[in-house]
């Protein structure tokens, strides 16, 4: 177990990273709740990846706590949901302060956050139906919860590894052939993305943005019940969901056409090509 106090915590973290930043809710809120996870996590001599294990398993069962009715068991499901966001948190600070980075916890990571973000729109959905007995909830449930999964970026980053293994392949010639001068190109198109609008109102569909979305949305219905219109029974959270399903799905076409237009799998490649290259001349 480690011997880690408080003190030696919190100068550490700031020492790593000064200015971090993750909103004002993630500043204010997650990160100095996270120093005090973060030391029990050390005391109990838990590893990072271990914490990440600990991350997905809350928030899978906050999920699953939220195909439930009942307005105090949605709660617990939401606030499971906010304390796996913590753990979040917390896996990165035990890896840097155990000095565990590692490939596979980042992979772990990812893991967690593709399988806990999709059942909280499937469980939202199910617990919406069993509220309202609406049937198309479950439909936008599942809608949401399909398109929040990145499967054109995996598609587009399995591609240019594929393409990595195979390169001595004829038909790969083309691609393995580019310049490398192109790897420049990815950089200055990210950028000129990401300080567009759409990137910023994409913000709103990542992790944790969804999350709080939904914290309030169940606080609110736990407070307001349903509200009936034109004589059906609407909630917040199913019309959060038949509006995100659509949303998510139009969101999920745009950054596939941005993938193709803008040659990003050869980008992709070229960079890590790049990068290998590079690596092998040190």
């Amino acid at each position: 177990m480690s011997t880690v106090t408080l003190k030696e915590l919190r100068e550490f973290k700031h020492r790593i990273n000064p200015e971090e930043r993750q909103g004002a809710y993630g500043y204010y809120f997650i990160r100095p709740l996270s120093l005090y996870v973060t030391y029990f996590a050390l005391r109990l001599g838990l590893t990072a990846n271990q914490v990440t294990v600990l991350q997905t398993l809350a928030g899978v069962a906050g999920a699953v706590l939220l195909a439930f009715p009942a307005p105090l068991i949605r709660l617990l499901g939401v606030a499971l949901l906010q304390f796996g966001f913590v753990l979040d948190n917390v896996d990165g600070e035990v890896a840097r302060f155990r000095k565990q980075v590692s490939v596979t916890g980042k992979f772990l990571d990812v893991v967690g956050h593709e399988i806990v973000i999709p059942f909280m729109f499937f469980g939202l959905g199910i617990g919406a139906y069993f509220q309202l007995g609406r049937f198309e909830a479950i439909i936008f449930g599942f809608l949401a919860g399909f398109f929040s999964l990145r499967f054109d970026m995996s598609a587009m980053y399995h591609e240019a590894a594929q393409l990595l293994e195979t390169k001595l392949d004829q038909s790969y010639d083309y691609y393995a052939n580019l310049p490398l001068e192109q790897s420049s190109a990815l950089k200055i198109y990210r950028r000129k993305n990401e300080e567009s609008a759409i990137r910023m109102l994409y913000a709103l569909f990542a992790y944790p943005a969804t999350m709080n979305i939904i914290t309030v949305l169940i606080i609110l219905e736990t407070i307001f019940p349903p509200a009936v219109v034109g004589g059906f029974s609407l909630s917040p959270v199913y019309v959060f969901l038949a509006l995100y399903g659509v949303l998510l799905l139009i969101r999920r076409v745009l950054t596939i056409r941005r993938l193709v237009q803008g040659r990003e799998t050869e980008r992709k490649y070229v960079a890590l090509v790049g990068l290998l290259r590079n690596e092998a001349q040190k």
